[in-house]
């Protein structure tokens, strides 16, 4: 999927407007790049109550969520479409930062093209859970489960494009929405709902079984992805619109961590419902 609105296109010269930026402020304001979004939620899975530990440089261990470097899982449920590298996402991100398996560590779960998860998520899920518990001693797991569809945003601003390099060659990927004559407001809306639709089951296969055998709590963060191009003078990271952050227990009780990561940001409320 991709998105767009009308932009002037680049102007050289430092401050000149950026139409990737220009575009994705005004459709999905509150967006912000990957690598701003890792840090954010690493921050709240390490303080629970992360705006205070900002404001108070409050280090007591017992603030400290239970996510190490040998026990803590990333899960990305993301379209199987989207030609980044895992590396430059934002699950990659976050396996590289928060485990000793790093980018490699990271688990894709079967998401299809949407990035509708499949009907087994949490059993594959606890499978991969399992297996680093065994690799580690026996500890509990902590599980951080990434999902969301993806939506394009071209150089020269145009949603529902991006330029991107699949196998060395350079190609243009392009929405259904787009060939369907879709505008950009209209293409923004569609990933938005995209989103819910993927959220609702994502919430509805944790919420059947529980999280599983050795999985002491999962970080839900979900939101749409916007590609950037990645090659050109116009090339940089993807973005992140996010719109859900929460920890769900082993005893199913849910902590709400999302004003502590993106409350500051201008998200529109109506996405989040």
């Amino acid at each position: 999927t991709a998105l767009a609105v009308p932009t002037q296109p680049a102007i050289a010269g430092v401050g000149a407007p950026v139409p990737f930026d220009e575009a994705r402020k005004a459709l999905f304001p509150g967006s912000l790049i990957n690598s701003v979004a890792a840090l954010r939620i690493e921050s709240a899975l390490r303080y629970t109550n992360i705006s205070e530990s900002r404001r108070k440089q409050n280090l007591d261990d017992k603030k400290r969520a239970k996510y190490g470097p040998k026990n803590t899982l990333v899960v990305a449920c993301s379209c199987s479409d989207d030609a980044t590298p895992m590396a430059d996402t934002l699950a990659g991100m976050l396996g590289k930062d928060l485990t000793n398996a790093g980018v490699d560590g990271v688990v894709s779960l079967d998401c299809g093209s949407g990035g509708m998860p499949s009907a087994n998520i949490m059993s594959d899920v606890s499978a991969a859970a399992k297996k680093l518990s065994a690799s580690s001693g026996g500890r509990d797991v902590s599980v951080v489960l990434i999902f969301g569809p993806h939506v394009g945003i071209s150089k020269e601003g145009k949603v529902g494009y991006v330029e991107r390099r699949v196998n060395d060659e350079e190609s243009v990927g392009t929405s259904e929405y787009v060939k369907a004559g879709a505008d950009d407001r209209a293409i923004a809306d569609a990933s938005k709902q995209a989103y819910k639709s993927i959220k609702s089951k994502v919430e509805a296969q944790i919420g059947a079984g529980g999280l599983g055998e050795g999985i002491s709590e999962m970080t839900v963060v979900g939101g749409v992805t916007l590609n950037r191009s990645k090659f050109g003078k116009e090339k940089g990271e993807d973005a992140f619109y996010p719109l859900l952050a929460k920890q769900i227990k082993g005893d199913g009780s849910i902590a709400e961590i999302y004003a502590g990561a993106f409350g500051d940001r201008e998200v529109i409320p109506k996405d989040r419902e």
